[in-house]
């Protein structure tokens, strides 16, 4: 709990440097950027600008760069998680690991498809699942931001999973197969129609659930912690920050539990529309 404090009591201390117009404020640390601000008293670091191909700007914003952090962090903490003892993982970390790996593959991915599926996807569900968390709690470090909080970022995770349940589909059915089997059999031809469209928008109807689901909830608990730290300028006294600094700690552990949660909420749906995808019979 001191970890959580002390970072908080400094965000607190700093509250009169705030704007008091607390909307600009919750919004600009909400939303994404090329200077990233990693405290209210500290240095600002411009990020490079201007990286354009066909004109497409490549350019790395503060939540690109929180996405390749999530990746350094994860290839240093994951591969020394792979040592192993005999058949157990050495260490507490290594272990905690595991039990995350095995509860994905027996709770999430084998119970959409079938057991030859499931060992070829288990590695893309798990890579999902650890880059999404990873991104999720490095967003709630104070100083940094969550780039799952972005709809572009989720929207782009959506979209990517509607192309892979879309095209593995199809490579494991045939193409005509595939789209004809998206109505179930035995409708009445009065329906049939009805039913074929409503089917149809479900493939998109999912990819937009996805990227809402994911941005929404993350967005949310950002803006209720800013809006309670922010608090502290808006009444300008410092008597009313110890029951706002308590119940933003209790939020900011619902979050965390939230952070792990949404990750496997995006993972477990994912997989389930790409074993709908594989095996349309069921």
């Amino acid at each position: 709990m001191k970890r959580f404090c002390l970072p908080l009591t400094f965000t607190l201390i700093s509250a009169p440097a705030w704007s008091e117009d607390l909307g600009p404020f919750v919004l600009h640390h909400v939303a994404n950027g090329h200077i990233w601000k990693v405290t209210p008293w500290g240095p600002r670091f411009n990020l490079p600008t201007g990286w354009k191909l066909f004109g497409i700007d490549f350019s790395i914003s503060q939540h690109v760069l929180m996405m390749l952090i999530a990746a350094v962090v994860l290839m240093a903490s994951l591969f020394p998680a792979t040592r192993r003892r005999g058949l157990a993982p050495v260490g507490k970390f290594g272990h905690m690991i595991e039990a995350m790996v095995v509860f994905i593959r027996d709770e999430v991915v084998r119970p959409n498809m079938s057991e030859e599926d499931a060992r070829r996807w288990i590695p893309f569900f798990l890579t999902l699942f650890f880059f999404i968390l990873a991104l999720n709690i490095i967003g709630l470090i104070p100083g940094f931001s969550a780039a799952t909080s972005n709809i572009n970022f989720t929207a782009a995770m959506a979209v990517m999973i509607f192309g892979v349940y879309n095209i593995s589909g199809m490579a494991h059915n045939g193409p005509i197969r595939y789209f004809t089997h998206i109505v179930p059999k035995g409708l009445p031809i009065a329906v049939l129609p009805l039913i074929a469209v409503i089917e149809l928008l479900g493939l998109f109807t999912k990819t937009f659930a996805l990227a809402i689901r994911l941005f929404a909830n993350m967005t949310a608990g950002h803006v209720l912690i800013l809006c309670l730290l922010g608090l502290t300028a808006v009444f300008k006294s410092y008597w009313v920050a110890p029951p706002f600094l308590g119940f933003t700690l209790f939020i900011y552990l619902i979050e965390i539990l939230v952070a792990f949660l949404q990750a496997y909420v995006f993972t477990l749906l994912s997989s389930l529309f790409v074993g709908m995808a594989l095996n349309q019979e069921h």
